[in-house]
């Protein structure tokens, strides 16, 4: 009688394993803010205007995996104009995505 118990257990466990779906890790949405700044670094003693990225040059890593969806505030402080290139992302639904592939 005891063998029956254990039989029933292992029979539902199966069927939970067989028809639980299993989710693989779900993609997340990476949100960033970049201010870009024009500040004046002094290196060997010559003050020299930069454009910097949150106050840092070069600018933060961006951290995201495959599949994640990243989401990029770009905040121009400067007194001109200015454009930021990506190099190796790939920008769907978008003219401006980086054409060469793996640079």
């Amino acid at each position: 009688m005891a063998y029956q118990g254990h039989g029933l257990i292992l029979l539902l466990f199966a069927c939970f394993v067989v028809f639980t779906p299993f989710s693989p890790a779900e993609a997340e949405v990476k949100k960033y803010q970049f201010d870009i700044v024009v500040r004046s670094v002094s290196r060997l003693c010559h003050a020299k205007p930069i454009v910097t990225v949150n106050g840092m040059f070069p600018g933060p890593t961006i951290y995201a995996r495959e599949g994640d969806r990243v989401i990029i505030n770009v905040t121009n402080h400067a007194q001109y104009n200015m454009s930021i290139h990506w190099h190796g992302l790939k920008q769907f639904r978008n003219g401006w995505a980086d054409g060469p592939a793996y640079i």
